[in-house]
């Protein structure tokens, strides 16, 4: 599979700035090299540091949920990395409970 850098030009253009640094930081270890100097130089022409990305990575790796392969396991509602696992049902056609089942999400999602 090739890497389009184009189509990597674009998402770093119209992504925010904290799904972008979470590319550069939990996420990297997944990511094309050539990807990820897209994203930095999308970063520095936005004004964000140097220090401001190592932050980011201080503040939120150490609450990651890490799969069993080392990737950032990802938010149920959204698609950041996700920090909290709590217990809810699985549910048939988005409303009939089944299961029992762990949910994982974001900070923005997790209850408070």
């Amino acid at each position: 599979m090739t890497l389009n850098l184009e189509k990597v030009r674009v998402y770093a253009t119209n992504a925010s700035n904290r799904e972008l640094l979470d590319r550069v930081t939990v996420f990297k270890s997944g990511m094309e090299p050539n990807a990820l100097t897209i994203i930095h130089q999308e970063l520095r022409h936005r004004g964000v540091t140097q220090t401001q990305i190592q932050d980011h990575e201080t503040l939120l790796e150490p609450l990651v949920i890490r799969g069993p392969e080392g990737m950032p396991r990802i938010c149920k509602k959204c698609s950041l990395p996700a920090i909290s696992c709590e217990w809810g049902w699985l549910k048939v056609f988005g409303f009939i409970p089944i299961l029992p089942w762990k949910n994982l999400f974001c900070e923005d999602h997790k209850k408070p």
